[in-house]
């Protein structure tokens, strides 16, 4: 994991070709800082490139009260910086999904309506990737 902290920010600062600040930022609006996994944004431009369409951020940084706000898990990887929430214009969740899993995300959940994508750390899971279905 590579994690940089940024100050929370209303300007439109380009932390990636394609990715802004306010994207990551945690949605409770009163975080002063965002934890950013600079390896996961990477490899989320490499996931765009793939697809061949711009994502989508609907959930990234989270500080705790937020994502126990929101019904996140107790250990949710967004808390770490190292996971994002996506949707893709024109490409269905589960074509996002199957590439995703080609690409070796380490955390991925397949929902309805988004793909969660995340870079966690294999090595406390016996190098084993997490993966779940929660669609309908």
């Amino acid at each position: 994991m590579n994690i940089h902290t940024y100050p929370r920010s209303v300007e439109r600062i380009a932390i990636s070709p394609h990715f802004r600040l306010p994207e990551w930022q945690c949605r409770c609006g009163r975080c002063p800082e965002t934890l950013v996994d600079l390896d996961h944004l990477s490899r989320l431009e490499d996931l765009r490139s793939r697809l061949g369409a711009p994502i989508v951020i609907t959930s990234a940084f989270r500080c705790p009260a937020h994502n126990v706000a929101c019904g996140g898990h107790p250990t949710s990887r967004h808390m770490e910086g190292v996971a994002t929430d996506i949707t893709v214009p024109g490409v269905a969740p589960h074509e996002v999904a199957r590439v995703a899993e080609e690409m070796g995300f380490a955390g991925l959940g397949r929902y309805d309506t988004f793909t969660h994508v995340d870079s966690r750390d294999l090595a406390h899971r016996a190098g084993r990737p997490a993966r779940w279905d929660l669609r309908g």
